[in-house]
């Protein structure tokens, strides 16, 4: 009987999730018989290519959705590496539970109250500190690049990666490691990133993964902080499908098919970055290994502790500190 519970479990958590995936490639092949789709063709994703700021919007979501998580691991990396064990490390420990409460929406429209043109910290500090009698002429939110909802996401995302971080740090030696890559002259942040980062990244890798699947396809923040001409492909997706034509139903649905494609794109393209980092990893990037527990200094040889391993090569931009 106990033998049959996973299974069961596996098949109670999939089946959803395989009859939404049905319901949204039929649909994009052109069958949904409700609407008149009969038979299977390719129509859906002719109007789907055809669609004005189509390619725009894969652009702004794979840029925003990659540069946010790049942004958010490497605030973590930089923290962590500067401050463990210190106080203000320990004091951001308790600050987590709110911050990861607090809803994503919630900060865009904090964010967006706040540095708008017109917001709340140029009505502080103005006329009597920035000498502006008037609203600068800044875009923010909604600014073409989508830099305010790379900013939004950053908020949210950083406290998520640094609970995972926390949570993998109890398991690698960390402090042991750091303090012996200290003994042989690395600076704190190189120490950190050379001897811990990578005994921590295989652990970290599926929440970085889920940041950056969130990133790509979030619409709630997109829809207060992301630009609308043209929007996020999430955006898009959804006025397609809340429009009143129903016919648009089959193009929305062969979009969501291109959103889990690009998902998965973006995914293969972070692991493929990985690769490239463990090239760094044989020589710059970890020169630092260990063997049986211990730590030596070696140059031009590829370190144990990062066997296995593959780390983005980004984060060797920490390595001067």
């Amino acid at each position: 009987m106990l033998r049959s519970l996973p299974p069961l479990t596996l098949a109670l958590m999939l089946a959803p999730v395989l009859a939404g995936l049905a319901g949204t490639l039929g649909p994009a092949f052109g069958y949904l018989p409700a609407l008149g789709g009969e038979g299977l063709s390719l129509e859906p994703w002719r109007r789907l290519l055809d669609a004005p700021g189509l390619w725009g919007s894969l652009w702004l979501s794979l840029f925003t959705g990659l540069l946010s998580t790049i942004l958010s691991l490497l605030l973590v990396v930089a923290f962590c590496a500067a401050w463990q064990g210190s106080r203000p490390f320990r004091w951001f420990q308790r600050l987590l539970s709110p911050l990861l409460s607090v809803p994503h929406v919630t900060v865009a429209f904090g964010l967006a109250f706040l540095l708008a043109p017109g917001g709340w910290l140029l009505r502080l500090t103005s006329p009597w500190l920035t000498g502006m009698e008037r609203p600068p002429d800044y875009l923010f939110p909604q600014d073409g690049w989508g830099l305010a909802l790379v900013l939004g996401l950053v908020i949210k995302e950083a406290p998520f990666l640094f609970l995972m971080v926390l949570a993998a740090l109890g398991q690698a030696d960390a402090e042991r490691a750091r303090t012996a890559a200290r003994a042989l002259g690395y600076g704190p942040m190189t120490a950190w990133v050379k001897a811990v980062f990578p005994r921590i990244y295989p652990q970290i890798r599926l929440p970085i993964l889920a940041v950056l699947a969130f990133g790509l396809s979030v619409v709630d923040m997109a829809l207060v902080l992301g630009p609308t001409r043209p929007p996020t492909l999430a955006v898009q997706l959804l006025s397609w499908f809340g429009d009143s034509e129903l016919t648009l139903r089959f193009q929305a649905a062969a979009g969501a098919v291109l959103q889990l494609l690009l998902v998965v794109a973006a995914i293969l393209l972070w692991l493929g970055l990985e690769r490239l980092g463990w090239r760094s990893a044989s020589d710059g990037f970890g020169s630092l290994g260990a063997d049986g527990g211990g730590m030596t200094r070696r140059s031009g040889s590829s370190p144990s502790s990062l066997r296995g391993c593959c780390v983005p090569p980004f984060c060797s931009a920490l390595l001067p500190w």
